[in-house]
């Protein structure tokens, strides 16, 4: 090769090489300003994610975000309050199905226990071309507002029933009596004194029948419309024994086996009420049981409530039974009234409590059902 065409290549490698020292610094230009742009997408993106955040976490409802199998990937405060779960159970736990979707809040027992009423929305997430890789599960604690709403329900119910009880108290009342002298006077006449007569056991029926009907009459009045609290103070193992007592007076008390638990303590509250309360929760128990067995009854104060619960080893109440017993004239016996427990709802009441029916098996296997009423120490009586 000649000195012509040496110095011709080098001029054409030159240029290649300016061209390439160019195009170099235009790439390496360009690169700077893709990263400087997404920098600033990334910073953007940051910014949009911290807020999308904060917004999760103030909101007052509960969202979940699950991948397609159930899996929960992202749950917010309200959400953990609202399941009663840590985040570890959650995120670190195998795939949690969403609440069963309904027109009315479902039932929630909580790990600990508590119940709760959540209404439950959820909605699938979807990929541009419509396919779906996960659900956002919206939930609604609506405790307080279900429990409000089944308390003004009652409330109803009881205002009819405390019209239709004074309606018909009179009416039924003197008729009633009439028919209860007449019984008596047959069952004091010479011609039925003998045991032997079948009028004298149908006299008597009649008797107690109308005794009957007056403490049906009674109680609808009393739970209708209950009467003022006569506060006292009252020694709490008095309390329960009287109770025990009044509740098997009539009764062969060795075919069941009564064991009191009591943290002894005195407190202000009415006396009367509250026996007839423990002693209608003692009833129930042996109605449930009627060929014996075991019964625990106890008081105990938690936190700033007095507890009084009692609990048997018969067959235990259904969970659809339970949201109603407390219900006028609803009951699981054919010879009962319905009205036991609804008395005993009452009593909670007037005192600022109420009442808990327990769905779970007592540690006895029974069932197990408590008065919570606030606690107030004789020294402020």
């Amino acid at each position: 090769m000649d000195r012509e065409e040496l110095d011709r290549v080098v001029s054409t490698l030159s240029g290649i090489s300016d061209d390439l020292v160019k195009s170099y610094h235009q790439l390496a230009r360009k690169a700077d300003r893709v990263e400087n742009e997404l920098g600033i997408a990334n910073a953007e993106l940051a910014e949009k994610v911290g807020e999308l955040e904060a917004i999760l976490q103030a909101l007052p409802t509960g969202v979940v975000v699950r991948d397609e199998s159930g899996r929960v990937l992202r749950a917010n405060e309200a959400a953990l309050n609202i399941l009663g779960r840590s985040v570890e159970d959650l995120l670190l736990g195998g795939p949690i199905p969403p609440l069963e979707k309904a027109d009315e809040p479902l039932e929630f027992t909580r790990p600990d226990g508590t119940r709760a009423y959540i209404a439950s929305r959820m909605s699938g997430m979807r990929t541009p071309v419509g396919k779906q890789f996960g659900t956002v599960e919206i939930l609604d604690d609506q405790t307080v507002v279900t429990r409000l709403n089944q308390r003004i329900h009652r409330m109803d119910k009881m205002a009819a029933l405390g019209t239709m009880a004074a309606g018909i108290a009179h009416e039924i009342r003197n008729p009633m009596n009439a028919i209860k002298g007449f019984a008596d006077l047959l069952l004091r006449s010479e011609a039925l004194s003998g045991e032997e007569h079948k009028e004298t056991r149908w006299a008597s029926n009649i008797s107690k029948g109308v005794t009957e009907i007056e403490t049906i009459i009674q109680s609808m009045l009393t739970f209708a419309d209950p009467e003022p609290l006569n506060s006292e103070v009252v020694d709490s193992e008095q309390l329960l024994q009287s109770a025990i007592e009044t509740a098997t007076v009539h009764l062969d008390a060795e075919l069941w086996q009564i064991d009191v638990e009591c943290y002894a303590l005195e407190f202000v509250g009415d006396r009367i009420k509250l026996r007839q309360a423990i002693r209608n929760l003692i009833s129930n128990s042996i109605d449930a049981m009627p060929d014996g067995g075991r019964i625990l009854v106890e008081l105990f104060l938690d936190s700033d409530e007095l507890c009084f619960r009692v609990s048997d080893n018969g067959p235990g109440i259904a969970p659809e039974d339970a949201r109603r017993l407390t219900d006028p004239f609803y009951t699981t016996r054919a010879e009962g009234t319905g009205l036991g427990l609804t008395l005993v709802h009452t009593i909670a009441e007037v005192h600022g409590g109420r009442v808990n029916i327990s769905p779970e098996a007592s540690s006895l296997g029974g069932a197990r059902i408590s008065i919570r009423i606030p606690f107030v120490p004789s020294t402020c009586n």
